[in-house]
């Protein structure tokens, strides 16, 4: 009787360990529980522009996740004349949204405008309250977690209202072990990439200069 005691103290001795164990190694993400995922070039969302640029940007931002996802969506103009032009990107991992990236032809507007419209686009308030100019043609503002472009795409006389620009923007939700100025250079260039790409699908006649 006392050696059948034992053996059952012992066995769940050994499961108590066991789930100890296993608890810590899932709460610091220890090997085999969490692997890192990775960003591949040519799963990337279309939108972000030049994909091995862009994905190269993306892993200087994005936390570590087992796993990522891309939700890529673009709405093209008909002709020179159609106002209507968008498109966004949603990168997830981990059951969280970490990324999101838009893009919105709208009329020309002054700086100022622009730039109060375009932090009001942000869902995080903290993402745009360090926004600082960065240079390029046209407005550009970025932070560590947010970056911006106002693009001149259609000139003056081809559509009622005057010149259009392409307002492109890219929020960063969660953001990885990079620092704060890393991150804000590479969401630079991922704005730029975007940018490039939405001046080449939006039949813009206006040059793009991103310098």
């Amino acid at each position: 009787m006392k050696l059948a005691r034992s053996k059952v103290l012992l066995t769940a001795g050994v499961a108590c360990s066991l789930a100890l164990l296993v608890g810590v190694v899932y709460l610091f993400k220890l090997p085999p529980f969490e692997e890192k995922g990775e960003i591949k070039a040519d799963e990337i969302c279309a939108s972000l522009g030049s994909s091995s640029s862009a994905a190269d940007s993306l892993r200087n931002v994005l936390p570590e996740e087992s796993s990522y996802s891309f939700d890529n969506d673009v709405k093209l103009r008909v002709d020179v004349t159609d106002t209507d032009y968008e498109s966004s990107c949603f990168v997830s991992g981990g059951g969280e949204q970490l990324l999101v990236a838009k893009t919105s032809l709208m009329e020309d507007e002054s700086e100022t405008s622009w730039t109060q419209w375009v932090k009001g686009t942000a869902a995080n308030d903290a993402s745009v309250a360090s926004l600082k100019p960065f240079a390029m043609s046209k407005t550009a503002v970025a932070s560590d977690r947010f970056a911006a472009v106002f693009v001149p795409c259609t000139s003056e006389g081809k559509i009622p209202g005057g010149q259009y620009n392409l307002s492109v923007s890219v929020e960063l939700k969660q953001a990885g072990d990079s620092s704060a100025s890393a991150t804000r250079n590479a969401l630079i260039d991922l704005v730029k990439s975007a940018g490039s790409f939405a001046h080449d699908k939006a039949l813009c006649d206006m040059a793009f200069e991103s310098a």
